[in-house]
């Protein structure tokens, strides 16, 4: 909401709904499965194609009844310092351009496309470079979540993952957003780096779905 891309659809003492105008993703925060469901049903049923919740049991019932195929259970980081991350100068960073795209889709693969193109549009994927040229990228996802990391495989190691995320987390400070992402469950790699670098973990998981 704070980003100026959320529309709220519906909202009690019990539930929330939020749109994300530009991800079009569906977001739903509701303790209790039964009202979550009665919610969708009456304010977004014929339109989810994209939706996160923090509701395990939710998820479950709203994955099987909507068709969805695909889902990943996450958890949610966030950078909640007031301090910038501090730097160890070891990269140079620029803004990727639609002519950066076979590079970058040649390395992230996760997202189609026609949304890749849409992120690097909206200014959404940095470039961190060394003198021997590009070692990888990270960008933001359409609904505002850090992601998209990639590391040359030559190039990993080296402690630029984690520089390449402090400077996207220090331009979302910049903007006075909360640096966010999501980290799937099983990924202890990306854990354990979003930890050295500051990231908060929630206690609980959280989960996508698409179709």
């Amino acid at each position: 909401m704070e980003r100026g891309s959320g529309k709220e659809i519906y909202r009690d003492e019990s539930a929330i709904l939020v749109l994300d105008e530009v991800s079009k993703a569906f977001m739903i925060a509701c303790d209790d499965a039964d009202f979550g469901m009665n919610v969708l049903e009456k304010n977004a049923a014929k339109d989810i194609s994209l939706l996160f919740t923090s509701n395990k049991e939710l998820g479950a019932r709203v994955y099987e009844k909507y068709g969805f195929t695909g889902n990943m259970e996450c958890f949610q980081m966030a950078y909640l310092k007031k301090e910038i991350p501090v730097s160890n100068e070891s990269l140079s960073f620029r803004e990727a351009t639609l002519e950066d795209f076979p590079f970058i889709s040649a390395g992230y693969d996760l997202i189609s496309d026609e949304e890749l193109k849409e992120v690097i549009s909206r200014r959404g994927i940095v470039v961190g470079r060394t003198d021997e040229g590009i070692v990888g990228f990270i960008g933001e996802h359409l609904e505002g979540s850090i992601g998209l990391l990639y590391v040359l495989p030559q190039h990993r190691r080296k402690g630029y993952a984690a520089e390449l995320e402090k400077e996207m987390i220090r331009r979302h400070l910049s903007k006075g957003f909360i640096p966010f992402g999501q980290v799937e469950k099983t990924n202890e790699a990306s854990m354990c780096l979003q930890e050295s670098i500051g990231m908060t973990k929630s206690d609980n998981t959280v989960f996508w779905m698409w179709k």
